[in-house]
């Protein structure tokens, strides 16, 4: 897999930040043995043979980034709650 700088953004998804976060997430599950939904090609030692699932963020990552262009990961918006804890008291001046 090449390494590349550039990621097309789904419009679903709305900005980089967000992007990369479900990216991140992605990369850890695939580092803990989750099935790609792309297809991936194992990289090769220095022989020809090829490697064993490798561990490496880097490698998967890419599949992760490719996995999340193309719209293939489900995610959720969080609801944003806001807390109001202010209150008013009135202050004595005597």
């Amino acid at each position: 897999m090449s390494q590349r700088t550039i990621v097309h953004v789904p419009e679903e998804i709305g900005n980089k930040y967000r992007f990369a976060v479900i990216a991140g997430k992605r990369c850890e599950q695939l580092q803990k043995s989750a099935y790609p939904k792309v297809e991936v090609i194992v990289p090769v030692d220095k022989h020809g043979a090829p490697q064993d699932a490798p561990r490496l963020a880097s490698f998967w990552s890419q599949v992760a980034i490719r996995e999340v262009e193309e719209n293939r990961i489900g995610w959720e918006e969080g609801e944003v709650v806001t807390l109001d804890y202010t209150t008013e008291a009135p202050i004595s001046v005597e």
